[in-house]
């Protein structure tokens, strides 16, 4: 097969001559690449000339006989260097710059870089209009991404206009989130001058479905003094907030990010009727903040109530919650007498849709003694046939057979083997006995 000349972008065809395909490159002028010999070839023709001038410092002029060689021609922009004996010369009368003969045939591409435009920022685009866009859903979208990774001066413009909204943006369906944002990865000053609109109105925001959620954010970033300030304003206002579906959640953040002595007139506001809290649907998670976060002298009353009435509250539908975070949360003391005060009421409570859950945690968190004090009564022959058919209770025999070790295991496993014939008839039996084969493959 024969080879046919390539001539910049112009293939040769059969019997043509050298000059014919350059001919016709010539005449198509394109913007392409060229390789070395191919830009020596152009070079050499007299008529040679780039459209754009070529980063050489000076014009230069052959003496005599010139031989034109291009080497070391590379991606870079500036790494052009012509290899041969050449002189500087000034250009012939009436010719100020042959390098910019635009009427030269051929086109040599330029080695200089294009100058790249100058972007506007996406935010920066939108100014004057970020207030109308953050109650927008694909607005408040659209500014959340792009806040995180703005520059300073975007997040500024950002801010200013959010700011001039105050209140109102606060309790958007959507702007809240861009204000959340701004909290987040804005800066001190921008934090403060946000939690300063929020003063005088931490109630009214508290109570909001969407502000609540915006004083949140506020408490977990801002400085102390300015939280301490912000909580300041729930005073007077606990048990309203406690009982609210919204306010709730504030206090319960003022609890988890401020000092107990900051706090502590939150502690003071519910201790009178802690049970009543206890129990209460917004009121149980409160309580729970104030286990876990606070000082154990300074709620030490608070614990010895709720755990002298435990058998009470763990079949309450929210206060069993509050008994199985102290056994997760509590210190050792506190869960040693939580699980004290329920034998002798295990068969009543393990039958019990919510206190049979606080059964199975005391089983779960109990010292090995403890676990045997649990079985021991949880499978006694006149009682162990009827749990291990209950709805509730069979779960609580399934985890005495989890947690049990050693010969106190192998023991339960015998208990419900005397019944295994009869457990098969029963939906919740058979519950058991899968428990067991499990076990046994793990052994």
């Amino acid at each position: 097969m024969n080879e046919r000349k390539l001539i910049g972008n112009i293939l040769a065809e059969d019997n043509d001559s050298d000059e014919e395909p350059l001919a016709r490159f010539t005449k198509t002028k394109r913007h392409v690449l060229l390789n070395k010999d191919e830009l020596s070839q152009l070079f050499e023709r007299p008529t040679s000339a780039p459209a754009v001038y070529l980063p050489f410092p000076q014009v230069f002029w052959a003496e005599k006989d010139p031989q034109y060689t291009i080497g070391n021609i590379s991606s870079g922009l500036s790494e052009l260097s012509v290899q041969d004996s050449f002189s500087v010369h000034n250009p012939p009368p009436g010719l100020s710059n042959p390098n910019l003969n635009l009427g030269a045939p051929e086109f040599v591409p330029s080695f200089s870089a294009p100058p790249v435009p100058s972007k506007m920022s996406e935010l920066a685009e939108i100014r004057g209009r970020v207030a109308e866009m953050s109650r927008d859903q694909a607005g408040s979208r659209f500014l959340q991404q792009k806040y995180e990774i703005a520059s300073a001066e975007d997040k500024q413009m950002v801010f200013e206009e959010i700011y001039r909204c105050g209140f109102s943006i606060m309790i958007d369906v959507f702007g809240n989130y861009v204000v959340q944002k701004i909290l987040e990865f804005g800066n001190l000053e921008q934090r403060r001058a946000i939690a300063s609109v929020m003063s005088g109105r931490v109630i009214e925001l508290s109570m909001h479905m969407y502000g609540c959620r915006v004083i949140q954010r506020a408490l977990e970033v801002i400085e102390v003094d300015q939280r301490r300030f912000l909580a300041l304003e729930l005073r007077g206002h606990e048990e309203r907030l406690v009982e609210d579906q919204n306010g709730n959640h504030v206090v319960q953040k003022c609890v988890e990010t401020l000092p107990y002595q900051f706090m502590s007139f939150i502690v003071d506001a519910l201790r009178p009727n802690i049970i009543y809290w206890t129990e209460h649907p917004y009121g149980c998670r409160v309580v729970q903040r104030i286990i876990e976060f606070s000082p154990r002298e300074a709620i030490t009353d608070v614990l010895l109530t709720v755990i002298r009435n435990a058998v009470e509250i763990s079949k309450k539908n929210y206060g069993n919650y509050v008994l199985q975070h102290i056994l997760d949360k509590g210190n050792p003391q506190d869960k040693q007498q939580l699980i004290n005060a329920f034998p002798g009421r295990l068969y009543e409570l393990s039958k019990h849709k919510f206190a049979s859950n606080v059964i199975e945690k005391c089983l779960i968190v109990g010292s090995p003694d403890q676990v045997k004090v649990f079985t021991k009564e949880i499978f006694a022959p006149e009682r162990v046939f009827e749990l291990m058919t209950d709805k509730f209770a069979n779960f609580v025999i399934q985890k005495a057979l989890e947690v049990s070790k050693g010969e106190l295991q192998h023991f339960l496993a015998l208990k419900v083997n005397e019944h295994a014939a009869a457990l098969r008839n029963y939906p919740y039996g058979r519950h058991i006995l899968n428990c067991l084969e499990k076990i046994k493959k793990r052994i």
